[in-house]
């Protein structure tokens, strides 16, 4: 299956999910996230704000704050670049981002740095298999943003943080697409054994 129709047969099985179902796979894979060493080891979170039909993120946002970590998440410029901004625990965001992504305010001065030391990211995704690879939403927004963070911080670790149905046997990838270090869904916290971009944990 190529990734057109991958996409569209993931998007079908989302849609007719209930949406009480995103917040109760959202709960189970936070706390499955909570208790895995990366999320121990990392003090700075870059965490993607939930749409309707992906897994609900704002549990480990919640408990980010309170833990203290520096938490920062995606926004879109007009560019077409994806960029992280830091958010505050009361985060001022807007839903006329691109796409209806709900965004940070974008202040410069809160803007992520790639020199700062390694962080957590938490990535979405359609699907994702055991090998890591990761079928985003076919614009490469992520993939483009991991090549220029595992440059400058090879230490960092992405984990993708899916619905269980997400999690298939195989998913085509480009030779460009980024894998993903780790999966978290509410079955389960996966470690990657061949893990391309970052350090050991």
């Amino acid at each position: 299956m190529n990734k057109k129709e991958l996409r569209t047969l993931i998007r079908q099985n989302l849609r007719a999910l209930p949406k009480e179902q995103f917040k109760h796979e959202g709960l189970g894979a936070s706390k499955n996230l909570l208790a895995s060493p990366v999320w121990k080891k990392y003090d700075t979170v870059l965490v993607y704000l939930s749409l309707p039909d992906e897994i609900d993120t704002s549990v480990l946002l919640d408990n980010a704050f309170r833990e203290g970590k520096a938490i920062y998440a995606p926004k879109v410029e007009s560019t077409g670049d994806m960029r992280f901004f830091r958010l505050s625990p009361d985060p001022s965001l807007r839903c006329s981002g691109a796409f209806g992504i709900r965004e940070p305010a974008g202040k410069e001065e809160d803007l992520f740095q790639y020199s700062e030391k390694p962080v957590l990211v938490i990535a979405p995704g359609l699907a994702f298999d055991r090998e890591g690879n990761r079928l985003g939403r076919g614009r490469g927004f992520y993939d483009r943003f991991c090549v220029k963070l595992f440059k400058e911080s090879p230490e960092s670790c992405v984990c993708a943080f899916c619905m269980s149905s997400s999690l298939i046997d195989h998913v085509t990838v480009d030779p460009f697409d980024c894998k993903v270090n780790a999966i978290c869904t509410k079955d389960e916290f996966l470690l990657i054994n061949k893990r391309q971009n970052s350090g050991r944990f």
